[in-house]
């Protein structure tokens, strides 16, 4: 295998520099991440925010608002990072509302199921008068 000059190296570093600026310039990126009142609150280099309910995550739900303070993002903006305990979470998959295992995404559904409004409570009362929800019908 032949041996790189400098100047081919140093070449390459300017074009991986400029490929780079082209690829900022385009792709959304966060800049910023901090942990607020029960929220992880990313900001993104287009100006975007998104925030998540820290208690939505499982990886981080049960972590002390001390260790969510130490969150760091990474240096290609593209994931979080706990040092202590050791946690990385991808922006990308948080974006995409991948908080956790299908069972953790089932206990949060259920809690939502749980849930009652007055609006929940009027349609249950209107189905009772109807004798009870309607049967399902399979085709």
């Amino acid at each position: 295998m032949a041996q790189l000059t400098e100047q081919q190296i140093e070449d390459q570093i300017d074009r991986a520099i400029v490929n780079q600026a082209k690829i900022d310039a385009v792709e959304p990126r966060a800049n910023k991440v901090l942990f607020k009142d029960g929220r992880i609150i990313l900001h993104f280099n287009n100006g975007a925010i998104f925030s998540f309910l820290v208690s939505s995550v499982e990886a981080i739900a049960n972590l002390s608002p001390e260790v969510l303070a130490t969150v760091e993002l990474t240096p290609s903006g593209k994931g979080l990072r706990w040092d202590e305990p050791d946690i990385d979470l991808s922006v990308q998959g948080l974006l995409l509302g991948i908080l956790g295992s299908n069972m953790w995404m089932k206990e949060i559904a259920a809690k939502g199921g749980k849930s009652t409004s007055e609006k929940k409570k009027a349609a249950s009362r209107e189905n009772g008068k109807k004798g009870g929800r309607p049967k399902k019908v399979y085709s």
